[in-house]
């Protein structure tokens, strides 16, 4: 049963944690920028998911183990290798596409979706529409991660990718919370606190864009979006709000808003994506309270004991 007290307490672990790796980081060369936030996201996540009393199991069997242990790690190193110098264009556009193509096949490996587990053909993904659902779930990861990867170089904003991603990560938790898979939901929180934790820090301390890692922040969005969808009740029109909500980040780039000065793009984006992922996680709200009503369960609003035994 989620306790707020204790989630409240992971997610201020995880920020601080996060923020006090990152003023670690300031005493380093800035090369070395991508290199601790990527610490700061991994030790602020560990740090709240231990206050949640979350551990990883080993091998990993189930989708939260994998993600925590296998995509998760995978994602922060190539996140901050490509914040490196020496990483050319290309080979980052090639590293990023293979990486969203591994995603959805590591988060659903072994599940009914693609395994024969009731027996020859009982997968619920038949191999002829399998690879083409994984490979457009790669393609729209992979297209995601571009534009926020673009955004944060058009934007030199050490804050509004990062933070766009933290508030999307934070409604995608909440709106998997209430879909049935609670525990699922729970774990994001204190990730989208560590996201948020190390891009404040860096944004008081005049950071720029080598500070931001859209890689992470995406990735963490999109497979909590992907296993409350397949492994909870979480609806195809709520996750794409979700997904689509950080691209809204991009919007202050273009013309004419591309006119306004650098904070004020950023206080516009980080509106946009807020209004998003409100009228999103609205929207599982009142599902869920329609839901319990159509069972004869009080409707007087979701409270932790309502969405913990949901599922």
């Amino acid at each position: 049963m989620p306790d707020p007290v204790l989630i409240l307490e992971s997610i201020a672990a995880a920020l601080l944690v996060s923020a006090l790796v990152v003023a670690a980081g300031r005493w380093l060369d800035r090369r070395w920028a991508g290199v601790a936030q990527a610490l700061a996201i991994a030790l602020g996540a560990c740090a709240g998911l231990f206050v949640l009393d979350v551990h990883p199991k080993w091998p990993p069997r189930e989708d939260q183990d994998r993600f925590l242990l296998l995509v998760l790690p995978a994602v922060l190193l190539l996140d901050a290798a490509g914040n490196t110098p020496r990483a050319s264009r290309a080979v980052k556009i090639v590293v990023r596409l293979v990486a969203s193509m591994a995603v959805a096949p590591v988060l659903l490996y072994g599940s009914s979706y693609v395994a024969d587990l009731a027996g020859p053909g009982s997968a619920e993904w038949p191999p002829a529409i399998r690879y083409s659902i994984l490979a457009g779930l790669g393609l729209a990861l992979f297209a995601g991660w571009s534009l926020l990867e673009w955004t944060t170089k058009r934007s030199a904003s050490t804050l509004r990718v990062p933070f766009a991603l933290a508030v999307a990560v934070g409604g995608a938790s909440l709106a998997v919370m209430l879909s049935g898979y609670a525990s699922g939901g729970m774990n994001g929180l204190p990730l989208g606190a560590a996201l948020a934790g190390g891009s404040i820090l860096a944004a008081l301390w005049r950071g720029d864009d080598r500070d931001a890692l859209p890689g992470a922040g995406v990735v963490i969005l999109f497979g909590l979006l992907l296993v409350g969808y397949c492994f909870g009740e979480l609806k195809p029109d709520a996750a794409a709000i979700l997904f689509l909500a950080p691209m809204l980040a991009a919007l202050p780039e273009v013309l004419p808003l591309a006119r306004f000065r650098p904070f004020v793009r950023t206080i516009l984006g980080l509106t946009l994506v807020a209004l998003a992922t409100a009228a999103a996680v609205g929207l599982t709200v009142h599902r869920f309270q329609t839901k319990e009503a159509a069972a004869g369960v009080k409707v007087d609003g979701p409270s932790v004991d309502d969405y913990s035994q949901f599922r």
